[in-house]
Order: C-alpha cells, then structure tokens, then sequence
C-alpha cells in the first residue's frame, strides 16, 4: 500500500509540473546515459516478474486512476500476452478497468536499459509532445499526443538506468496520472 500511496504522491506533484512544462524543458536529456549495464533473464524470470507486475497493477490502480474498478491487467509478453523468451528485452501488457462506470484500458511496455535508442529530443521530432517534467528520481517524463492512433496520449519516463517505461491512454486520461504510473519504479527490469 505504500507504494500505491507514493504513486499517488508523485502524480500530485505532478499534477502542478505538467501544467507548467513545455515541450522543450528537458528534452536535452542526455540519452542514452553513460554506463548501462544490459539485462538478460531467463523465461521463469521474466514470468515472476510479469505475475508481480500484475499483482501492482491490480494494487496500484485504484488508487491511482480516480474511480478505478475491476483493475484486470491482461498477460504480460513480447508480441503477444503469455509469450516469453530467453534474453527479452521489455514486456508489455494492457490493463482492463471501469472508470466512473465506464470500461477503459491502458497499454504499458516496460524496457530493459539500452533498448530504447531514441533521446527523447529524437522521440519529440517524431511525435507530439505536450510536456516533459523531471521525475523526481533522476530521469524526465515526457508526454506525448498522437491523433493518428486513436486520440493517443502517452507518458514515456526516460531513466537515468538506460530503462524506459511507457504508459498510453487516451485523451481523456490525465497526463500526471499517467505519468505517476510511468514513472513508478515498481516496473523495472532491473530486481
């Protein structure tokens, strides 16, 4: 519960950073950091770590997405939910909920240091991004819009590890809330 507790800490801070940032504030995050040290676990491993992902995800939500019910998170994989292999490099899954009494979902895919390559000044000249804020942990969170997927709205948090975490909703997800799930070190590759 605490952990939840300082997710929901970190989202209200960030509440005040995403009203004020701008998309060009720390986008000269150096990238990728010095010193990365490469990851690589076994298929059990990756499962363990899928099954307390979703343990978090079931815990967290509800206190993280006001009006959060039925938090249902999907199966962790590679291209596909349940899917593992040796020496993969980040997982992904989606999490089902109703919000407010409507049914909703968010993707998140979480990277092993290195994979992702782009800066995320090379990632904001390939999308829309609305703000970047420092994490309060070393590393920033950028927000990023894209209307050709379905209304997007995205919360990539660049780690000073080399990690990158993602979260996408849409646009009437809150982009602190969505950066506070981002940006919870509970969704790392490196325990």
């Amino acid at each position: 519960m605490r952990k939840a507790l300082a997710a929901v800490l970190t989202g209200a801070a960030l509440v005040g950073l995403a009203s004020t940032a701008s998309a060009a504030d720390q986008t000269d995050f150096p990238w990728p950091p010095k010193d990365i040290t490469p990851v690589h676990k076994t298929k059990a491993e990756l499962q363990k770590q899928a099954e307390e992902f979703s343990a978090h995800q079931r815990q967290s939500f509800p206190a993280i997405f006001p009006g959060a019910q039925y938090v249902t998170p999907g199966l962790w994989g590679g291209e596909r939910g349940g899917q593992f292999e040796e020496g993969m490099q980040y997982m992904a899954n989606q999490v089902f909920f109703r919000q407010h009494g409507e049914k909703t979902s968010v993707i998140m895919q979480v990277n092993a240091p290195g994979l992702f390559s782009r800066s995320p000044k090379e990632f904001c000249e390939q999308t829309t991004c609305v703000g970047t804020v420092s994490d309060g942990q070393g590393g920033v969170i950028v927000f990023s819009e894209d209307e050709r997927y379905h209304n997007d709205r995205d919360a990539h948090n660049f780690r000073p590890n080399g990690e990158v975490v993602w979260i996408q909703g849409d646009k009437s997800d809150d982009l602190a809330v969505l950066g506070a799930v981002a940006s919870d070190r509970a969704y790392t590759f490196t325990r």
